[in-house]
């Protein structure tokens, strides 16, 4: 008794919250069923958990911007891009991707992509798709681009019969246009002269130059990106009338990223 008076023997707080546990655990390993189950069953069970907590993630399916190419009329679909129905004039869009690679006289229609190759020519048709890519002679044919118009190297194009939303110039072509090109986004790759009102974003990549006139309020250019341009930063609600407008800057760049 005078040992221990003199020398007591002290459990800490964590000491005895790990003895408690190893006795616990004993006690459901002596005890069938005490846990609550079978091993096997406990297992199925967990994995049960890990299915149902998969139920909880939902996806968000993408939205594409349809233009109806029976009325023009600008509409959302949500999910993978396949065959609809305009929700204003009621009629049928079709969703077929096209090839042209040599002459090419007749009409086509659809929602999904219209790619013109290298040596193509048109005759006389009219092109109605979400997306054109152009590499032949369109200067005979009437290009719609619901959505974006890609001018790759040897493109030969009309201006004034060809419309789109956005731009994309790829690497090695290079474009001049007399008329004023009105459009939404422009992306640059390769080499542009034009007089251009863009209420979107333009981009000039490493490579691209634009020369000639810009109205626009965003514009980047990245490094290795050359501009040679007047520069207007900002764009009036109609653009038609843009110069009477007084504009938030106004100057002429001549820059090499």
């Amino acid at each position: 008794m005078e040992d221990f008076e003199e020398h007591p023997i002290v459990i800490d707080g964590f000491s005895s919250v790990q003895a408690i546990r190893r006795a616990q655990r004993r006690t459901e390993t002596d005890t069938p069923g005490r846990s609550g189950g079978k091993p096997d069953q406990q297992k199925e069970n967990g994995h049960a958990k890990k299915a149902g907590a998969r139920i909880d993630h939902t996806v968000i399916p993408g939205k594409h911007e349809i233009i109806c190419y029976e009325c023009d009329y600008l509409f959302m679909l949500a999910g993978r891009i396949q065959d609809t129905m305009c929700p204003k004039c009621h009629k049928p869009l079709k969703v077929t991707d096209h090839v042209i690679d040599g002459e090419w006289a007749e009409s086509l229609r659809t929602i999904g992509t219209i790619n013109i190759k290298e040596g193509a020519v048109l005759n006389g048709s009219e092109l109605r798709a979400r997306d054109i890519i152009l590499a032949g002679n369109a200067e005979n044919g009437i290009i719609r681009a619901g959505r974006r118009l890609e001018l790759c190297k040897g493109a030969r194009l009309n201006m004034a019969k060809t419309r789109m939303k956005d731009v994309f110039v790829r690497k090695g072509g290079e474009f001049e246009f007399s008329s004023t090109i009105t459009l939404r986004d422009l992306e640059i790759e390769g080499s542009l002269k034009a007089r251009i009102f863009a209420d979107g974003l333009v981009i000039i990549k490493n490579g691209g130059t634009l020369d000639g006139e810009l109205h626009t309020p965003h514009l980047v250019v990245e490094d290795g990106g050359g501009l040679k341009a007047r520069v207007v930063i900002g764009i009036g609600k109609n653009r038609t009338t843009t110069h009477n407008i007084e504009p938030e800057i106004v100057t002429n760049l001549n820059y090499s990223g």
